[in-house]
């Protein structure tokens, strides 16, 4: 059992090695990827501008009643059925109309989306789209929509603005950086993975102990690695048989001074 898992801590360390080894390849195709990232995000990708506004959910009519747990609690319970009005088909076909729009209403409700604001009785309506003025005149109609429709179809409560309709003019999506770094670990991870493949698929036998480990048999000898054999240097052959040719300077060109 000892052997078993000193064999595979071996193989672990030589997995490690292997990655170790090529790091900088694997860092390259990291940086690769990062470079496409953010180019094919900065290229192809639409950017989104962002515009809101908030309202208040008020339970009763009669604002002059004292206003106890009980109605912040019901304010905060009719967020989520105000959200469903808010996007319902009559208000968004209306906001189509007015504002000549078009597109679906499954296009248009995608761009809409209403939430409560930290669990409170205030309810938040933002509106993402490719054209800035276009956002903000749908959070104009919804303004101007929202109230009386609430009024209609539930009967009871109303909202009111607490935060008039804004715009940020800078886009909110997509983050370049993001989608920079998010493409760098994918070509991180896939450029390891392809490492831990190629070791797993190696199956030769890098030294003696490999062999003797394997196999289960001695090693009678090893045949040393010659490096540039016959390889030829300005004095000569550096290593190998042709070392005694051609020692010392090489003979220049022309007439010697004898001849001269």
């Amino acid at each position: 059992m000892n052997q078993e898992n000193r064999e595979i801590e071996i193989d672990l360390l030589q997995l490690f090695k292997a990655i170790l080894s090529k790091a900088k390849y694997i860092l390259l195709v990291a940086v690769i990827f990062g470079m496409c990232g953010f180019a094919g995000s900065k290229m192809f990708l639409k950017p989104l501008y962002e515009a809101g506004t908030k309202m208040i959910v008020i339970a009763q009519n009669d604002a002059a009643e004292d206003v106890s747990n009980d109605k912040l609690n019901s304010a905060k319970s009719l967020v989520d059925t105000y959200a469903i009005i808010v996007r319902s088909r009559g208000v968004l076909n209306q906001i189509k109309e007015e504002l000549n729009l078009q597109m679906s209403y499954e296009q248009l409700a995608s761009c809409i989306s209403v939430k409560s604001v930290n669990k409170t009785e205030v309810m938040q309506v933002v509106v993402r789209h490719n054209d800035l003025n276009l956002a903000f005149a749908i959070v104009q109609k919804i303004e101007q929509l929202a109230p009386a429709a609430i009024d209609m179809v539930y009967g009871v409560g109303s909202v009111k603005i607490t935060e008039p309709s804004y715009s940020k003019s800078y886009p909110v999506s997509p983050n370049n950086k993001s989608n920079a770094i998010l493409a760098a670990l994918v070509g991180l991870v896939l450029s390891c993975g392809v490492v831990v493949v190629m070791f797993l698929m190696d199956n030769t036998y890098k030294n003696d102990a490999d062999v003797r480990d394997d196999l289960g048999v001695p090693v009678l000898g090893v045949i040393p690695k010659v490096e540039c054999c016959g390889k030829y240097s300005r004095y000569g052959y550096r290593y190998g048989y042709g070392y005694g040719y051609g020692y010392g300077h090489p003979a220049k060109k022309g007439k010697s001074a004898e001849e001269k």
